[in-house]
């Protein structure tokens, strides 16, 4: 734990945007100590367990070797919209109890699910908000 004084604030201004300069300081509280490595391990792990990091690895050398990608921002780009679709599909998938919404479209790069596993934001989650309360008093609304 950082030896400075906790971030203090309300739950409703905690709720809200945070202002630029208290923000910041959050950050500093979680860098000055082990927060944002406790998260950056909690993530890896979870990911690494899940298979996902495996899948992530492959995708992207299909993109390299299969469909010619050869740009660091293209693969940055392409990652991100499959991540994105993948994970809505898994939601909607969910939501539907098991009724696949592709549409009988199929494609290679099908074979590589990078839906994000609910563990990995779970984990994640429960990982923030105890690194966060080492830094930051979140007072009850006193109105």
């Amino acid at each position: 734990m950082s030896d400075s004084k906790p971030i203090t604030m309300t739950a409703s201004q905690a709720q809200e945007r945070l202002p630029d300069d208290v923000r910041n300081d959050i950050y500093a509280a979680l860098l000055s100590g082990a927060g944002i490595r406790n998260i950056e391990e909690t993530l890896n792990h979870e990911m690494q367990a899940t298979g996902f990091k495996a899948t992530l690895r492959a995708y992207i050398n299909h993109l390299l070797r299969v469909e010619g990608v050869s740009t660091f921002p293209e693969i940055l780009q392409r990652v991100e919209a499959k991540v994105l679709h993948d994970t809505q599909a898994a939601k909607n998938k969910d939501a539907a109890n098991g009724v696949n919404g592709v549409n009988g479209h199929s494609s290679e790069s099908d074979d590589y699910n990078l839906a994000l596993p609910t563990s990995v934001t779970k984990e994640g989650a429960k990982t923030v908000v105890k690194e966060l309360n080492k830094v930051c008093e979140i007072t009850a609304d006193t109105k």
